[in-house]
Order: C-alpha cells, then structure tokens, then sequence
C-alpha cells in the first residue's frame, strides 16, 4: 500500500452535519425501498413528514444525542438449505449509515482498496472477478485454492476491526459511532439481544466494514506475492504449481488467523481438471463470455450486412435482401458464430442446434412484441375511451 495513503483522516462528523449530504442519503436509502425496522416505520410513512424527520435526525447528531436501535433480525434461504440472518434498522439508522458510507468509500476507494478485491464495491463485481480468473488462468496459474470464511459477517472480532479502522480514521466521534453501530445488538421474537462479534448483514455499512478488515488479508497476500481475488469472504488463490499454492494456502490461513476468523473450507484443484469435469465451473467461467461475445457477433453481422448493401445494385432491393441475410445464411457461407463455440463447450450443441435455437428465441421475440403492441391497441382503442374521445370531438 502507498504510505502516502495512510494518513489519517480528521474532522469526518463535521461531513455528517451537512444538510445536503442528509438529503443525499435519504434519497438513496428511500429509491433502495426496503421494510422498516423494530419501530415499525416503513419508508412511506417516513416520507410522510420527511423535512421534519430529517431535521429532527440532524439536530440529534449536531447535539450528539443520537443512538442507534437494534437491528430487527429476520432470516432468509440459502441455497444450501440453511437460513442467513439479515439485521434491518429502522429509517433513520439506515439514513446515517448512508452518510458514513458516502464518506468513507470514496476514500477508501482512492488506492486504499486493493485492485482484486471485487465484491461490495462502485463498478466492480462478478464481471470483474471473471476478468481476474480467466487472466490468472490464462497466464499458467492453473492451481488455485478456493477458500470461505466460516460464518464471516457474524464472527468479524469488534475490537480487531476498531484498531483496522483507527489507522486510517482519526475522527473519535465517528469511531464512537461505528461502535455504538456494533453493539447496538437486535431483536428477536420480542427479546433484545446483545451482539458480540461481527456486523450485521441488511445494514449500510456492513458490507464496507467488511471490506475494510478484509483489506488486511488482501496486501497481506500482495506482500506474499500471491495472486487472488476476492468477492466479500470468498476468496481464490492462483499459483503454477502445487508447492505454491500449498505455501500461499499456509499464507491465508495465518492472515485469516491473525483477523480471529477461521477458514470455513479451502479446496485445491487444477483449473484445467475443473473445466473438463466440473459443468457448473465451466459454466461460470464461460457464460459471461458467451454474452459479450453474443454482441460482437450482431455487430459483425450488422457490419457485413451494411458492406452488402452498399454494393448490391439497388439499394431498396438490397434493403428487401436483409431479412435473408439471417444467422443461418451466415453459418452456411462459413461465417460460424463466436457464441456457438462457447455453447458447443458448455452444452455439446452442434451449429445446426445453436441456429435452431437462435431461430426460436426470435421466433419468441417476435411474437411477445406483437403481443405487447396488441394490449397496447387495446388499451388505447378501448370502447371507454372511443366513447371519451368522441364526446371531447363533439364538443
């Protein structure tokens, strides 16, 4: 990390007291909608008196009298099978956070994130992580170790995280309020319950506290010279041979040590044994692939057509040709589609199939649009507003 970044920053809760930063946040948490919390406030009610709740809010946090609710704890299916619970605060809990979170993350942002972290973060995310995947992949590093954090967001140590967050935040009223955040605790079945350790998921803020104490494994691993990439607590590890990335497993699990956290599960295998074994892994690296390379191949058809029309000899004829200047009179002539090879890797199809299939998604298309122009016609053609519209002529 640049030593230049790790100065510290001053006078953060004097950002927090500005109106229009207040205003900003409130319109971002009211457009993410979401259910109230223990105070049962939803965001419409909320909007009923919005000025007088916002500044009701802001002479709160001028006067310093402002504390955090519980969290209300819900639970949600995970695709295992097990249950994730959420902590949602109530409006005005979410409208701080919100402020905070304008604050901090472009600072942070600015060199202090490390480039493979992906998850939680302004123009990154799964896309970015499949960029460093294929790149590590193709670049020989074909042992990789996957890695998950047990239970990450509900194990994060609380004082650990303060001393993360101290070296770069010299602002003690917004460390004070970070950790009135963490112990705020949450309800459940009527109860208040305490937290010990970790940050709730559904808040603002949680996931860029994640980050940041995450931050510490990232340079860690840069410092050890290992290749990685990190999407929230799952993390890969690349290296070009077995004794790598046994050295760079023995790494992570020190760090993630070091943090008071434990490594759920870590696997290693080859990239080039997965992809031939695995269809799930096949299908995660190539399908975002097959998207891009599905746009690349309508600009080149459409680029092809353009040079046809130009030099047929009529140009309305040339025109009236295009309908059959489709996907499968490409294919014949020997112009075979990117796209295919990826969906002939990922599901064996033959050309003949990809076109067929191709041909039946616009067939689809094709009727769901004049089905959607038919209600259109309906609704404006409607015997109620043909009666409107006569009455407003005959006027």
């Amino acid at each position: 990390m640049n030593e230049a970044l790790k100065l510290k920053w001053h006078s953060l809760y004097g950002q927090i007291l500005q109106d229009r930063k207040i205003a900003e946040a409130w319109k971002q948490v009211k457009a993410n909608h979401g259910s109230g919390g223990i105070d049962g406030v939803s965001i419409e009610e909320f909007t009923k008196h919005e000025e007088e709740n916002l500044e009701e809010l802001l002479n709160e946090l001028k006067r310093k009298e402002y504390k955090p609710t519980p969290v209300r704890r819900v639970y949600i299916p995970k695709k295992n099978g097990k249950k994730r619970p959420l902590g949602i605060p109530i409006i005005k809990d979410r409208i701080v956070q919100q402020v905070l979170y304008n604050i901090l993350s472009p600072k942070y942002e600015n060199g202090i994130f490390h480039n493979w972290s992906v998850g939680y973060r302004p123009r990154r995310g799964a896309d970015s992580a499949m960029q460093v995947i294929i790149k590590n992949i193709e670049e020989g590093r074909n042992w990789i170790y996957d890695c998950d954090i047990k239970g990450f967001f509900d194990n994060i140590p609380h004082k650990k995280l303060m001393k993360v967050l101290n070296k770069c935040i010299a602002d003690g009223t917004v460390l004070d309020l970070i950790w009135s955040w963490l112990k705020a605790g949450y309800m459940e079945e009527g109860k208040h319950l305490p937290t010990i350790s970790g940050t709730p998921q559904g808040g603002v803020i949680s996931p860029l506290l994640a980050n940041i104490y995450l931050n510490e494994l990232d340079w860690k691993l840069h410092e050890a010279k290992i290749h990685f990439v990190r999407y929230a607590d799952d993390f890969l590890l690349f290296a070009e041979s077995e004794q790598e990335i046994e050295r760079a497993g023995t790494v992570a699990r020190e760090v993630i040590s070091s943090l008071g956290l434990e490594i759920y599960y870590l696997n290693v295998y080859k990239a080039i044994e997965v992809l031939k074994r695995h269809d799930i892994e096949i299908h995660c690296l190539l399908q975002p692939m097959g998207t891009r390379l599905h746009a690349i191949d309508q600009y080149t058809r459409q680029r092809l057509r353009m040079c046809m029309i130009h030099k047929h000899p009529t140009i309305r004829k040339a025109f009236g040709m295009t309908h059959k200047w489709n996907i499968e009179w490409f294919s014949k002539v020997g112009l075979k589609p990117a796209n295919w090879y990826y969906y002939h890797i990922m599901n064996g199809y033959t050309l003949e199939q990809y076109v067929e299939k191709q041909q039946g998604r616009n067939k689809l298309r094709g009727k769901n649009n004049i089905e959607k122009q038919r209600q259109k016609g309906i609704e404006i053609f409607s015997k109620e507003r043909q009666k409107k519209m006569a009455y407003a002529m005959s006027k």
